[in-house]
């Protein structure tokens, strides 16, 4: 297994020879220590600057350390020099019984990277850039990084078996214009939560993301009390901050509600239809658009309008509202009956669909001075295209009802036309008013200020 690494070492033409006797040294010692978790190291004075350890790994400023196989650090890294590799395939394996320290000022670049210590909750601590270039198989044990350090997921990386035991505590960056799902959480003392952000392909090749998840109150900094009108109540308990270095538009960003972070305030009992994610544009939170709100895998995904602070928060309850108007071809009768065929229109102006309980239902109440008849298969009338189709007609209880059939869309409108005839009464004159009613509680809604229309039919019966 060890034998697959390969160190190459830059060196003047009259120490090849002390290189190849070493090359065999520190390949025996590798191959007789390493199973035995004994110290490999080379001689300084030997090489240009490459020291290792089975515990632990050091590569000095002239060190070039080159992985085209499978690599074992059971302790800490140090790079002041160069790590890469060659070979697409290659591994570089942190698996330790020990807390693991990755730092050094040099570059370090891998293709694979394996993360597995089960010593700790949060064993590894990241004081470096580390750049990858394949994937990254979070295996066990949770990463944090210090300011000085920055995990970078290149063009075709991948996060590997992401999950609440091995995660990222920090900022992650991606590059490239494929989708990504961001392996960050954050910690409270000794509770520690993943917290994934999914982005969807950037346009460009060039994009550069940086995304991190803060398990925090936002208001610390960004005021929850600052807002849209619309908006009732902005989640303080946590914020993701998203980070465009290209100057485009962001990609599609899907955020994941969970009830160990997201606020009770949040997770109401009708959050699903008011839940939504917003962000801080440097004055006050704003509505993102909503393309998705999937309650399955509690998950909102919006089309963001720019960079920077975001979070959950709910819209203000708003109800539907609905109002009629009432359309009637002819209201003077002359003589003793006369037809009046008129068309309701009901219309919902806050935007929102009922609530599949209360159908939305309008009344004409019964007279002896009307007489109504309803065909549901009537498609026009008074110069008015009807949707009479979905409406169930019933005379009920003093009251003519038309009740609609389906779930009423918000800022939609239906027309129902019904052919009606005006009886005068005998020898008079006067007037009568004809009146439409949309019920109290119909879709949900509680405004009863506009849920009337009339239209006065004028008669003249006299001989």
């Amino acid at each position: 297994m060890e034998d697959r690494l390969t160190i190459k070492l830059k060196m003047s033409r009259e120490k090849v020879r002390d290189a190849i006797f070493l090359f065999f040294v520190v390949l025996t010692l590798i191959e007789e220590k390493v199973n035995a978790q004994q110290n490999v190291v080379l001689d300084k004075s030997k090489n240009t600057g490459v020291s290792a350890s089975y515990d632990e790994l050091l590569v000095s400023s002239t060190g070039n350390l080159i992985n085209n196989g499978e690599m074992f650090v059971y302790n800490d890294l140090s790079n002041e020099g160069e790590i890469s590799f060659e070979t697409e395939s290659s591994i570089f394996n942190f698996k330790g019984q020990v807390p693991q320290k990755v730092t050094g000022r040099g570059n370090s670049l891998f293709s694979n990277v394996l993360f597995d210590n089960a010593s700790e909750k949060a064993p590894f601590s990241i004081e470096k850039n580390i750049l990858i270039k394949g994937n990254v198989d979070f295996s066990d044990g949770i990463i944090s990084y210090s300011n000085d350090g920055l995990m970078i997921f290149d063009e075709s990386a991948a996060a590997l078996n992401v999950s609440e035991e091995s995660f990222v505590v920090d900022k992650v960056r991606k590059r490239g214009k494929q989708e990504f799902v961001f392996p960050i959480g954050d910690n409270r003392e000794s509770n520690y939560v993943y917290r994934k952000l999914r982005m969807e392909a950037p346009s460009i090749s060039s994009s550069v993301v940086d995304a991190q998840y803060l398990w925090e109150d936002p208001g610390n900094v960004y005021n929850t009390n600052l807002k849209e009108d619309r908006i009732e109540i902005v989640d303080n308990q946590e914020y993701w901050v998203v980070d465009d270095f290209n100057g485009q538009n962001l990609p599609d960003l899907t955020f994941y509600w969970d009830a160990v972070t997201t606020p009770s305030s949040i997770l109401t009992s009708d959050f699903v239809d008011r839940i939504i994610v917003v962000r801080w544009n440097d004055s006050k939170w704003i509505k993102e658009e909503i393309i998705e709100v999937d309650k399955s895998n509690f998950s909102i995904k919006i089309r963001p309008s720019g960079d920077g602070v975001f979070t959950f928060a709910l819209l203000k309850k708003v109800l539907p509202d609905y109002s009629p108007t009432l359309l009637t071809k002819k209201t003077q009768i002359n003589g003793s009956e006369g037809a009046i065929d008129f068309v309701i229109l009901i219309a919902e102006s806050n935007g929102e669909n009922a609530n599949g309980v209360n159908p939305v239902e309008v009344r004409i109440p019964d007279s002896k001075r009307f007489r109504f008849s309803f065909n549901d298969q009537l498609t026009s009338l008074n110069g008015h295209e009807l949707n009479n189709f979905n409406w169930i007609y019933k005379l009920e209880n003093g009251l003519h009802k038309f009740t609609y059939k389906n779930i009423f869309i918000g800022k939609s409108e239906e027309k129902i036309g019904v052919n009606a005839i005006f009886i005068s009464p005998e020898n008079s004159k006067g007037e009568v008013p004809l009146k439409v009613t949309i019920k109290a509680d119909s879709g949900g809604q509680e405004n009863r200020g506009n849920d009337n229309d009339q239209d006065i039919i004028k008669y003249s019966n006299k001989k």
